[in-house]
């Protein structure tokens, strides 16, 4: 952006400015008989209320609509001084940082009101000094002003961090900043009234974390490590010294990590890049990056903690981080481990291959699901494209499939329509995937079409799903064949390392040698019992069942001679729909063999060792010896398909069988 172009701020940049991660939007979807296009309406919800906008044709007209009535309440005209000019959003980050190092700034319940009474109870050359990292992290202001002057500056958080640096060089009277470390300290002490009114008497404490290695010979070790915080230390400086930095000042943090998957908030620190010359930070970039479990590139070790400060209190908050709460964040970056992680199935349940009826589904709908992935991945929300064409009725599939079998003319020969079990017009879907940047990802459309504009849009965004888990080699779905062909299916994908870079965390965590070869993976093929059993469950049936799966040791490993067994995951009562792939195959295959009341036990090999350790305790020592899982299932009871359902099945069915003919006889 060139110097003195003005930047007119949007309704919800200016939300964003005030209010940054606090405000929460949500999209309603609203559905009018009169039209055949969806309606949206947006709730937005701030700190102290909340508002809810009119419906409108496009998600962002609804938010900006929301973002609009929030600032009529709070009295702010976006007209009046929100048009910002590079140079205005200069002054306004050196004024910013003015107002953190002010006297009553450091009593404020701002984050980085406490990283600064942290600091000053530092001795030596760091007191007061705040690391910039802190800063592009905790202050969603600056930042905000930050893409003023570099709107695309979300891609690499070091650019706000440089920005930061040379604002502050302005206030060279007012500011010190470290000629050797990214950080910033007030020049002038701080009052000696004020310093004794914030002292608090602070607790060492000892928090559990996982320290993730990067090695010589390019792999990782994940390994746990205690951070021992003494009452009179800055924490960020003894995570520098796990991961052999010389201070706070060199340690980067990553954005918050959902509580979806470990159950609180932890964030992942590692080295910052080097800021000095950009031939520095070009050859940062180039370095081995680490594993990366929260969309950021990762250089060298890492540190993955559940420690820090909130604005909510001035203490020190904390939980322990342990290698359990590390694998199911690893298993919660895939589509398929966020599907596991949202029905408490990490071993049982896998992201089904189809979407058919809602009254069937179980867990989030594969839309929520590539929302929530794309927002983890820093990509743009999905983008949803539906059409409608014209489709043959049942009745007329079912009279083709006669008049082929007749060996009469088939006039409705094309493979396009008779998929779908509707009349008179089906539905068809497109979902495109963007970078922030606006750069396509993915565009991925069907073929097929459906009697429900729901059930094109859930299917489309479920195919996007199913490639997504493919591209990540997800845990335990990698052998899986597609169940869509491509005359079911366009889909276009970037150039693969375009792909990866857009995809931090694409690059998934190396799993030992023992689960690589294959020895220990899912068999995902046919079954030793596939071929003589007999299915007394029909596809499409609901089931529920009660379940326990057991981690199981051989005798010869044991102290006392004997076979042990860990349960790993347990559910008293879960629910699927046979015939789809939300269950794994060995599972399913058992199920659908029992009668209702019957209890069975069956034994398997051992899935990934991360699917086990994210499900079980930690058991990364001993998972060599394990010989693999024991199930132990109950079935609870059977819902079957509707007359209706089996009759649209079986037309689908003969008509499929009617085009294999036609196709032999040409």
């Amino acid at each position: 952006m060139a110097g003195g172009e003005e930047k007119t701020l949007t309704p919800k940049e200016i939300i964003h400015h005030k209010f940054g991660v606090k405000a929460s939007y949500m999209i309603e979807e609203v559905r009018v008989s009169s039209q055949s296009t969806c309606l949206y309406r947006c709730h937005l919800q701030l700190p102290d209320f909340s508002v809810v906008s009119n419906v409108f044709k496009s998600k962002q007209d609804s938010e900006q609509s929301a973002a609009e009535l929030a600032l009529e309440k709070l009295g702010i005209h976006p007209q009046d001084d929100h048009h910002i000019t590079v140079e205005e959003g200069w002054e306004d980050i050196v004024e910013r940082i003015k107002y953190i190092f002010s006297d009553e700034f450091l009593s404020s319940d701002h984050p980085l009101g406490s990283h600064l009474r942290a600091t000053l109870q530092r001795t030596g050359e760091h007191r007061g000094s705040v690391p910039v990292s802190v800063i592009t992290t905790f202050d969603s202001k600056i930042n905000s002003l930050c893409k003023v002057i570099n709107p695309s500056m979300d891609s690499d958080p070091t650019v706000a961090m440089s920005y930061i640096m040379k604002a502050a060089l302005k206030l060279s009277d007012y500011i010190v900043v470290s000629p050797h470390a990214a950080s910033l300290r007030r020049k002038s002490p701080y009052p000696p009234a004020i310093i004794e009114g914030l002292a608090t008497h602070v607790e060492s404490i000892k928090v559990e974390a996982v320290h993730i290695k990067c090695t010589k010979c390019d792999e990782e070790v994940v390994a746990p490590v205690v951070l021992d915080i003494s009452s009179d230390r800055y924490y960020l400086d003894t995570i520098a010294e796990k991961l052999g930095l010389k201070d706070a000042s060199q340690v980067m943090i990553s954005r918050a990590i959902s509580k979806t998957f470990s159950g609180y908030e932890c964030r992942v620190y590692s080295a910052i890049p080097k800021l000095t010359s950009s031939n520095d930070l070009k050859k940062s970039r180039n370095a081995k990056a680490s594993f990366v479990c929260c969309g950021q590139d990762i250089h060298g070790d890492a540190i993955l903690a559940s420690v820090g400060y909130t604005g909510r209190s001035h203490d020190l908050e904390h939980e322990d981080v342990t290698l359990k709460s590390f694998y199911r964040i690893c298993c919660g970056m895939s589509p398929n481990g966020i599907y596991k992680i949202s029905r408490k199935a990490l071993i049982a349940a896998q992201l089904p291959l189809l979407f058919t009826r809602e009254s069937n589904w179980r867990g989030p709908f594969p839309r929520e699901i590539l929302c929530m992935f794309c927002n983890q991945q820093q990509l743009a929300e999905p983008v949803f494209t539906t059409s409608t064409a014209p489709a043959k009725s049942m009745s007329d599939l079912l009279s083709s499939f006669n008049k082929i079998k007749d060996d009469s003319d088939n006039q409705y020969s094309s493979r396009g329509n008779w998929g779908m079990p509707g009349s008179g017009k089906g539905y068809r879907c497109e979902v495109k995937i963007f970078s922030k940047s606006q750069g396509l990802v993915l565009d991925c459309s069907l073929k097929k079409l459906y009697e429900e504009e729901n059930d094109a849009v859930q299917n489309a965004a479920l195919k996007a799903l199913s490639w997504f888990s493919m591209f990540f080699g997800d845990m335990d779905v990698e052998s899986l064949e597609p169940c869509y062909t491509d005359d079911d299916l366009n889909i276009q994908f970037n150039q693969r390392n375009r792909f990866k870079e857009t995809l931090p965390s694409s690059r998934v965590y190396q799993l030992p040698e023992i689960i690589r070869n294959g020895e220990s993976r899912w068999y995902m093929g046919m079954m030793p019992w596939e071929k003589k059993r007999v299915q007394n469950i029909a596809n499409g049936s609901l089931v529920s069942i009660c379940y326990s799966v057991y981690l199981k040791k051989d005798a010869e490993y044991s102290k006392k001679g004997k076979s042990l067994k860990e349960l790993i995951e347990s559910n008293e009562e879960i629910e699927f729909e046979v015939g789809h792939g939300s269950m794994n195959p060995h599972l399913e295959s058992v199920v659908t063999q029992m009668s209702v009341g019957q209890h069975v036990r069956f034994s398997t090999g051992l899935p990934a060792e991360a699917l086990v350790l994210a499900a079980g305790n930690d058991t990364a020592k001993a998972v060599s010896l394990l010989s693999g899982l024991e199930y132990s299932v109950i079935l609870l009871g059977v819902k079957g398909p509707t007359e209706e359902q089996m009759e649209k099945a079986n037309i689908v069915e003969k008509v499929a069988e009617g085009f294999f003919l036609q196709s032999l006889k040409d």
